[in-house]
């Protein structure tokens, strides 16, 4: 079997981060019991709430420290949720969640990924006629070349 890719392991440790949100006391939701690598999972007909973790891109490092072993990774979170009379009340408080869920994490990246750093975060509108709010949460990092 072969290993796993940066990427890969990068991914596996936002889903599992992620995944935090369930509700106990520091989470408003429990939108991590539906965390998923693939967006198109994120149907609003068949999922009322839900996360997606993706690499948007990568890039040339950035620190000087790691510019021949690292690549400046970008990861984007995807929010859908049901829409409904407090609709935007309750996607704040999934992206507070989601914040809540991966800072001061570091244990949890796998060794020799820098710590996800939060980006931006944007939302997401529904076509007409459909019911559903998200947002996009963008974080980067610096993850190896190639894993050993």
């Amino acid at each position: 079997m072969s290993e796993l890719t940066a990427r890969r392991q990068l991914l596996d440790a936002f889903v599992l981060n992620l995944q935090r949100i369930n509700g106990a006391p520091a989470y408003r939701t429990t939108v991590g019991s539906v965390a998923t690598l693939e967006p198109g999972q994120l149907d609003p007909e068949r999922v009322e709430d839900g996360l997606a973790v993706y690499v948007e891109k990568q890039e040339r490092a950035t620190d000087p420290a790691v510019m021949r072993t690292h690549r400046l990774t970008t990861v984007a979170v995807v929010v859908k949720r049901k829409g409904g009379a407090a609709a935007e009340a309750a996607l704040d408080a999934v992206i507070d969640d989601i914040e809540r869920a991966v800072e001061d994490r570091q244990q949890t990246w796998p060794v020799g990924f820098s710590k996800p750093e939060y980006q931006s975060m944007e939302p997401l509108r529904a076509p007409a006629g459909a019911d559903w709010i998200g947002a996009l949460l963008r974080y980067t990092t610096h993850i190896p070349k190639l894993t050993r």
